[in-house]
């Protein structure tokens, strides 16, 4: 990543203010939070799809401008002038709500990657904590949990526009930051990524491994139409972490990592969003919960078992006969009577 322009900027509506923060300000503290800021933006962490609504939208007719290489200073101020007013408007609709807009920082930057170039306008949230000595509430920028709303739109020098990814911190993307202040449009609906996306990592991913890994494929299938239906929101981050996360294989060559490759590829193989809004009514799909053991008999699981290797085991005789062994006070009562009876 090569830094061409960066301008900083306070934005606060409760004193209808933009101030700009001069570059000499900057301490280390800072500089180190703008770097780790741009960072985590530049590796794509959950981005939205978006479009512009026309091409003479504010946000979008400063692009030609960036391209002449125009003073940024003077073009940043207009996106940041812009916010403001965007911010305040909201704040007044959302007031009998008793919910306020937060004061931040408005980060802006231009940076090339190869030949294309990047665009970055970026809301940094200030959170309260209470600081150390007199423990008084105070607000300022978290250093580890950064809290913020982003705009990428990557370019070439030729104008032609070639993505516009839009990032959000909180659960639910805010509406007035891509639709009043950016005015985009989404590409795909909450709709079309709820089922693209299940559908991908179901019928992509796990039906191709159920054959070789047969137990690994039930555990992780669950577990995703768990994922999809005890969430609001889908977040490719959460649902690697929450879905899979340190997954112990039944099967030792399975290769967990790979799987993660896997599926974090599918948003753009499968278009669809790495961060939507789950439409729970869409997911179809059922537990996994019957186990053919032969062609008169099924194992039928209620609910998923915690350690269900201690309670259902397989065994080998001396003949080479196979078996399963499944712990239940309930069974083992009903088939002795069973055998009793018939001697």
């Amino acid at each position: 990543m090569k830094l061409k322009e960066l301008q900083i900027h306070q934005i606060d509506i409760s004193t209808t203010k933009v101030e700009e923060i001069n570059k000499d300000q900057f301490n280390s503290d800072f500089d180190n939070y703008l770097k780790g800021l741009l960072e985590i933006i530049s590796k794509g962490s959950s981005g939205r799809l978006f479009e512009f609504q026309s091409e003479t939208t504010e946000i979008r007719a400063l692009i030609p401008n960036i391209i002449k290489s125009d003073p940024f200073n003077t073009l940043s101020l207009i996106a940041a002038n812009r916010l403001l007013i965007k911010e305040q408007e909201t704040q007044k609709k959302i007031e009998k709500l008793d919910v306020e807009i937060q004061k931040g920082i408005l980060v802006q930057a231009v940076y090339q990657e190869d030949s294309n170039f990047k665009y970055v306008i970026c809301k940094a949230d200030h959170s309260e904590f209470l600081k150390d000595g007199d423990y008084k509430r105070t607000k300022g920028l978290p250093l580890k949990k950064k809290v913020f709303k982003a705009f990428v739109v990557t370019f070439s020098n030729r104008n032609s526009i070639e993505e516009v990814l839009v990032y959000d911190t909180n659960a639910t993307m805010s509406k007035y930051w891509w639709g009043d202040f950016l005015e985009l449009s989404e590409i795909y609906t909450d709709k079309h990524n709820t089922v693209t996306a299940f559908e991908a990592i179901d019928k992509g991913v796990f039906t191709k491994m159920k054959k070789d890994f047969p137990q690994d494929y039930i555990y992780l299938r669950n577990s995703t139409v768990r994922y999809f239906r005890a969430n609001k929101d889908f977040d490719m981050n959460s649902f690697i972490a929450d879905a899979i996360g340190d997954y112990h294989p039944f099967n030792p060559s399975f290769k967990v990592q790979d799987l993660k490759d896997t599926i974090r590829e599918l948003p753009r193989k499968k278009k669809f969003d790495e961060k939507f809004n789950i439409i729970r009514e869409e997911i179809k799909a059922k537990f996994l919960n019957k186990i053919s053991l032969t062609s008169q008999i099924d194992l039928h699981l209620k609910e998923d078992i915690e350690n269900i290797n201690s309670v259902i085991t397989a065994e080998k005789g001396k003949d080479g006969t196979k078996y399963i062994k499944i712990k239940s006070d309930a069974g083992y009562n009903y088939f002795s009577d069973l055998t009793k009876n018939n001697k």
